[in-house]
């Protein structure tokens, strides 16, 4: 079914640490995970093999267009043949930064890198020079920074109470996981530490989003009360629940945010935003990257934005991803299958009681040519018919793992 891919696959292992350099995008179902995606188009991809999937994967959630769109690929082409990377700024930095101060509510001045863990620190260095403090509280996942963290409350939901390798006790001890959502540990905390807490940063629980409404708020008062920093981890959020991610979908301002996937499309860009004496201490305390104004990817994050702004992308991805959360819960719910989707529908993620009930059914999944992630994106290019046709497939799947269990 994809043996070259798995073949290639392994070869690559000789010489590619990990098998990828994204942890998340590491197959593990031999001989039915499309090990090796060569094409996208649209709200599908195609392995090395040919087998095409529909794809709720998207990149791990960046690509919340579509691939192969024509808007996008035009501009990117077009900046291409005038050159990638400039030692002087070019023009792009400036435009995309002042579209994104338009439509980003926290939004008064801007700064670009690549990745979102390196925008995330970014924040936490300047919330740091700026209060003079030290202790930074995490709550859900802000990628492999996540790592410097110890305490009871990690994305993973497994208590650690020493550090990873790699992380000094005296960086590791300025870190701390709390939960989503209870907000009387964090008073507690604060009522302790809040003289020396810096900053806190959050990423929202995808499984209970919704209390977010009640929580971001609390911890929003709670930080000025003591004095700290609110930075918002919108990676995931940004250009999904709404453009400006969870504080405008919620209605309050953080000091700062971190804007990436979603923001290109799927080029690699990050965004860390906010107040304006925040974002021009960064210059300042060294924060830098040659790659900050790499010129493909700004041309992709500003006919993304106009994109957004001449469709309503946002509303496009509530309607189908409520429609597959739906969908899929439906058919849990028919065939007495022990999971649910649970969330926003714009990123729902899979619950399952049995882990090897959920290692089954993303194996069938992927035999009947549904790619799938913990967490479902959709992009606005899954329209109804495809929403449909992947239901279709996924009922199949269901129907496999039911008989192999009987």
């Amino acid at each position: 079914m994809n043996e070259k891919s798995w073949e290639k696959y392994k070869r690559s292992l000789n010489y590619l640490a990990g098998g990828s350099s994204t942890n998340s995008k590491k197959p593990v179902f031999e001989g039915y995970e499309p090990a090796l995606i060569v094409k996208g188009d649209g709200c599908r991809i195609w392995d090395l093999d040919g087998n095409e999937y529909i794809d709720f994967r998207c990149g791990l959630g960046p690509v919340t267009l579509g691939y192969n769109i024509p808007e996008i690929n035009k501009e990117i082409i077009s900046q291409l043949k005038n050159g990638i990377s400039f030692s002087y700024p070019h023009p792009l930095e400036g435009e995309v930064a002042e579209k994104l101060t338009e439509i980003i509510p926290c939004a008064e001045k801007v700064r670009f890198l690549k990745t979102g863990g390196e925008a995330i620190a970014a924040c936490i260095k300047i919330a740091r020079a700026f209060t003079g403090r030290n202790k930074i509280i995490q709550c859900g996942y802000n990628g492999w920074l996540n790592t410097l963290s110890t305490g009871e409350y990690l994305p993973s939901g497994i208590a650690r109470s020493q550090p990873l390798r790699g992380v000094p006790f005296q960086i590791s001890s300025l870190h701390f996981s709390f939960p989503w959502a209870d907000i009387d540990k964090w008073k507690e905390f604060f009522a302790k530490e809040g003289s020396d807490i810096a900053a806190v940063v959050i990423a929202s629980n995808y499984e209970k989003i919704e209390k977010g409404k009640e929580f971001l708020p609390q911890i929003r008062e709670l930080t000025e009360r003591y004095g700290s920093l609110m930075i918002m981890d919108e990676i995931v959020t940004g250009f999904r629940l709404a453009k400006g991610g969870a504080h405008e979908y919620f209605n309050f301002l953080p000091d700062m945010a971190v804007f990436s996937k979603g923001i290109a499309n799927g080029m690699p860009l990050s965004a860390y935003l906010g107040k304006a004496e925040l974002i021009e201490l960064s210059f300042e305390i060294g924060i830098s990257s040659t790659f900050g104004g790499e010129t493909l990817s700004l041309a992709s994050a500003k006919a993304t934005i106009k994109f957004y702004k001449e469709r309503d992308v946002i509303s496009h991805l509530w309607e189908v991803g409520n429609m597959f959360k739906e969908g899929v819960n439906n058919l849990f719910k028919k065939y007495e299958f022990h999971a649910e989707l649970k969330g926003f529908g714009v990123c729902p993620i899979f619950i399952f009681k049995d882990n090897a009930l959920k290692e089954k059914f993303f194996t069938h999944c992927n035999r009947n040519g549904v790619a799938l992630y913990n967490v479902s994106y959709v992009n606005y290019s899954h329209k109804r018919g495809d929403i449909e046709e992947a239901l279709n497939r996924i009922e199949k799947a269901i129907k496999m793992v039911k008989d192999e269990n009987n």
